[in-house]
């Protein structure tokens, strides 16, 4: 799995004030996490997929507050001072009411209390199905874009991999494979190797994504 790069620092537009303000905190704080370390080696230290750290930095979902608890002990593992521990910790500890705010808050998806975040702390690969996942994704209607190969060219390469391994976390198996043609036609096979193994990473069958994406050659 590739690195995530650099984070974005913009948030998803369907973020609320609130998980904005928890998502830009976070990334202040997630380069105390294992320091040196890229994004898909911290994702790893918490036991969670690249994927699923990049919807946390970015503001497309939450994590458990026991999650904040453990990268406050990782990040405590790399500080020598006792002084500098008691201080990142009472960093991290000022996510929480973030966090709890953030759990509070309307999305534009959701009515009343947003339910956007992260059961369990688990990953797609790890959790049920919801209603919107039990249909053929081969099926979706969802549109794609064209226009991502001109897209992606204009991004850094980091940039350009954090915005494929987004996509491929996010987007069903009939979208994965409409995409992958569009990259593979554009002569970008490298980029969608990682959005497709992006996708088998948060879950998606692989076989539906082949044969989406053999049907459009």
């Amino acid at each position: 799995m590739p690195s995530l790069g650099s984070i974005s620092t913009t948030c998803a537009p369907d973020a609320t004030e609130e998980v904005r303000a928890f998502a830009n905190a976070l990334k202040l704080l997630i380069h105390h996490v294992r320091p040196g370390d890229t994004m898909a080696q911290k994702a790893k230290a918490l036991h969670v997929s690249p994927p699923l750290l990049s919807h946390w930095l970015n503001g497309r979902r939450l994590p458990r507050t026991a999650v904040i608890e453990e990268m406050s002990e990782l990040a405590a593992e790399g500080v020598a001072g006792d002084g500098d521990v008691v201080a990142l910790a009472h960093e991290f500890a000022a996510l929480e009411p973030l966090l709890q705010a953030a759990r509070k808050a309307a999305c534009r998806r959701c009515t009343g209390r947003c339910t956007c975040s992260e059961t369990g702390g688990k990953d797609r690969r790890n959790a049920q199905p919801d209603a919107a996942d039990k249909g053929d994704r081969r099926n979706s209607t969802a549109p794609t874009n064209s226009d991502l190969p001109a897209h992606l060219a204009t991004m850094t390469e980091a940039d350009r991999m954090a915005h494929l391994l987004d996509l491929g976390a996010a987007l069903s198996e009939g979208d994965i494979g409409a995409y992958a043609d569009i990259l593979a036609r554009a002569g970008m096979k490298t980029e969608m190797e990682i959005l497709i193994r992006s996708a088998e990473s948060a879950g998606r069958d692989s076989t539906e994504i082949a044969i989406t994406l053999g049907g459009l050659r």
